[in-house]
């Protein structure tokens, strides 16, 4: 049986994208029938369905077909270490901003939210080799690296990108290796400096 991807299908799969991303950007989210997609689109009500189970999944597909341009990147580029997995991360992502803004401002995160936990599973296994630590643990190690990238991506897109990708991968760095927090709590006098 033929895997390749039917070119008309995916014709309109990217149409449909293509439609409702455009309409979010004259409206919420929220207010956007599938009626209106499909007819921005120039499809019907079943290729639609045929395609996705909802406006969600719309974006949920098209959030992974960008995550899959991202690890193509850190392919290129022959990743070797977190530092340059972050570095690359806020450069991919400002380079798809517009995009992240659209998320931001229609209160859907969790489109990203609910994906990067795995994504990130899977760069670890594809890129940085075995951690030493159990299943369970790498699970919760996952979970709390993606949550903190989504939420620093998340601010430092809507403060308008106010660090370098650098900075806001140096900043990554410190606070991963600790240096940053105890900076802090040494500023507020909560630890010592020998400490």
């Amino acid at each position: 049986m033929d895997k390749r991807p039917n070119p008309i299908s995916e014709r309109s799969r990217r149409r449909i994208t293509e439609a409702l991303i455009s309409l979010m950007h004259q409206k919420p989210f929220g207010k956007i029938s599938i009626k209106e997609v499909v007819e921005e689109a120039g499809l019907t009500r079943q290729t639609f369905y045929h395609k996705f189970e909802s406006k969600e999944d719309v974006l949920f597909q098209y959030h992974e077909e960008l995550f899959s341009e991202f690890i193509q990147k850190l392919d290129d580029t022959k990743v070797t270490d977190w530092e340059q997995v972050v570095l690359y991360f806020f450069r991919f992502w400002q380079s798809q901003s517009d995009f992240v803004e659209l998320l931001i401002n229609n209160g859907l995160v969790f489109i990203m939210e609910r994906q990067y936990p795995e994504f990130f599973r899977d760069i670890k296994r594809q890129y940085l080799g075995n951690t030493g630590y159990s299943d369970a643990e790498t699970d919760f190690i996952f979970s709390f690296i993606s949550g903190a990238l989504i939420s620093l991506m998340v601010d430092w897109v809507r403060s308008g990108e106010v660090m370098t990708t650098r900075e806001i991968t140096q900043l990554v760095v410190e606070l991963l290796n600790g240096t940053a927090l105890n900076r802090t709590l040494q500023s507020v006098g909560m630890v010592s400096e020998s400490a």
